[in-house]
This record gives C-alpha cells, structure tokens and sequence, in this order.
C-alpha cells in the first residue's frame, strides 16, 4: 500500500508539473504590433487606387485612378517615421529627371482611436486618411475630396516594398 501511495504521488507531481508546461509553452503570445509599429519604418508603394463615384477622365467615367497613372508614379514611396514626420519620394524612375527626390513631407499622427492618420504639409495642408486595413505589410486607407460640390472617396492601397 505505500509503494502505490508513492508511485501515485510521483505520478501526481509528474502530472501536475507537466499541466504546468503545457500551460507556459502553450500561453498565447499578447505583444501584437501596435499600429504605430505596423505603420513605420517601411516603405509603402501604392499598389492601386480608386474613386467612388465614377470621375470623368478625357470623357469617359472611371473608377480605376490607378490604371490612369504613368508608370513613372507607380514606384514612388511612402514613408512614416516614428518620430510622426513623413515624406512621399519618387522611386527609381522619376517622370522629370529634375523634380526632387522628396516630393512631399510633413508630419503624421493618429486620432484618438487610431482609425484615422492625420497628415499635415505646407504643400496639401491636413489630409485625413481612414484606415481600412493595416497589416505588416498591407495599408488601405480612404479620403474624401470635394470637386465641383462633388465629394468623391478615393482608396488607396500600399504593399511593403
């Protein structure tokens, strides 16, 4: 009767240290990248751009800005750094070897619940950009601009570069 009290005894401290393990080996990683993190020190590039409603482009409605750009434009960079400035650079092929490699800077920051990136510049002022998507390598945001008393909601997708 001892030795089963014993060998149960081992087997009870053998069991409960390997629950203790199991649970430590198996606890649930908490430390998600903040949307700050997923946001800076990358180079974003767009990778497509819409328009809603439809814009009329040399006489025919579009909703695809994207496939209007020149070639040029579609390897150009997004930049936000953790201090909360920003620049918009030109990427390897530039439209006018003159224009500067910088085309736009200022600064970033997030409202309050961190859906919406508020960008300043001396060139377009207070731009704000609604987050649809953010991921390590992913950002989709959307603004609104007013033409002719026309609000039109343009979405912009980037990928990782």
């Amino acid at each position: 009767m001892m030795i089963k009290i014993k060998i149960m005894g081992k087997l009870n401290l053998l069991l409960i240290a390997s629950l203790f393990l199991a649970t430590i080996s198996c606890k649930k990683d908490d430390s998600a990248p903040s949307k700050k993190e997923l946001l800076t020190g990358k180079n974003w590039v767009l990778t497509a751009e819409t328009v809603s409603p439809a814009i009329n482009f040399n006489g025919v409605l579009i909703t695809d800005l994207y496939a209007q750009m020149e070639s040029c434009t579609k390897d150009d960079v997004s930049k936000f750094n953790s201090d909360g400035t920003y620049t918009f650079e030109e990427g390897a092929s530039k439209c006018d070897p003159s224009d500067p490699q910088v085309w736009d800077s200022g600064t970033w920051v997030f409202n309050s619940d961190q859906t919406i990136i508020v960008m300043t510049s001396s060139t377009y002022g207070s731009i704000n950009a609604e987050i649809v998507e953010l991921t390590s390598s992913k950002l989709v945001v959307t603004h609104d601009e007013t033409v002719d008393n026309i609000k039109y909601t343009i979405t912009d997708t980037y990928q990782k570069k």
